[in-house]
């Protein structure tokens, strides 16, 4: 079942990246028949000291901003052909928000978001939003960081480490490079942070570690039949270094990846914790779309 997502909330701030993130949505639902719903936060807290001095002015004019950039995306969204748009503006810090009280009302199975804000000082505190959504929503969370709308992605980058959320965002990256026709390249990240620390032991741990990492690759070679998802140019590679940034940086660099899909979460609290991260981290640091999986997804043969 490729891309299962059939309630989708799209957060929008008027960036350029959230129009951006608009379009993928919308696209999005109109190819699943999915239902739509935009989100706008009235994030007064962000501006402390216009608001100590006028805290009701501020308060009304970011109110009417909000209100006019949820106008705007509901017509664009009507206007494509998307009927019975939902939309929530609220108050408060974006990230808890959009995370908490509006996905409990509305159950998206996919949030997306723009992954900086409109301006050079608003890029640090966007990305800590769309990381915060990440670390807390219990969906897949789609980062959109390109700003053109009419982008396509031809380069789709997919790290796996062997969990089941990894599996899920194997077969979600293998749809999603169908759709879009795409160079794909399915990497597995050696922590060499952590083999330095074996070393001192024996060399064959280290040379086992390295050989399971091949034919955990090996494995999911076997698992996609890559051949008959479509797909022309699929790769496969272990890379080395630390996961949060061979991923988002070097991996991403020597691809030239348009969009970078990655599992949130292992099994266990422990694993979550770690790899989830790994996720924001991938978040933060990407340059390029990220798309963060915790739905199950399956292949589409």
């Amino acid at each position: 079942m490729p891309l299962p997502y059939r309630r989708i909330l799209v957060a929008l701030d008027g960036s350029d990246e959230s129009k951006a993130a608009l379009a993928k949505g919308i696209e999005t639902a109109l190819a699943y028949d999915s239902t739509l719903a935009l989100c706008h936060i009235v994030d007064y807290h962000g501006i402390k000291e216009l608001r100590k001095q006028y805290p009701d002015l501020m308060l009304h004019a970011l109110n009417k901003q909000g209100s006019a950039i949820i106008t705007e995306g509901k017509e664009t969204a009507e206007n494509a052909g998307i009927q019975n748009v939902r939309i929530f503006i609220k108050e408060g810090i974006p990230k808890t928000i959009i995370a908490g009280d509006i996905a409990k009302s509305f159950q998206p199975d996919l949030v997306i978001t723009g992954g900086s804000g409109a301006g050079t000082s608003d890029k640090k505190r966007f990305g800590s939003v769309s990381a915060g959504i990440v670390r807390r929503a219990s969906c897949d969370v789609w980062v959109v960081k390109n700003s053109d709308v009419a982008a396509v992605y031809h380069s789709v980058l997919i790290a796996v480490d062997g969990s089941d959320v990894s599996k899920s965002a194997f077969y979600a990256g293998l749809n999603m490079a169908k759709k879009n026709q795409s160079r794909t390249q399915i990497i597995y990240v050696l922590n060499t942070r952590s083999l330095s620390s074996l070393e001192p032991y024996t060399e064959d741990l280290v040379s086992e570690y390295k050989e399971r990492a091949n034919e955990l690759l090996q494995e999911y070679q076997t698992l996609g039949g890559a051949e008959n998802h479509g797909l022309q140019s699929v790769h496969y590679s272990v890379e080395y270094g630390t996961p949060k940034t061979v991923i988002p940086s070097d991996a991403s660099g020597k691809y030239q990846t348009d969009l970078i899909v990655a599992g949130a979460s292992g099994m266990g609290r422990t694993q979550r914790f770690i790899l989830g991260s790994v996720s924001e981290s991938i978040v933060r640091r990407a340059s390029c779309d990220v798309l963060v999986v915790r739905n199950h997804h399956e292949s589409d043969l």
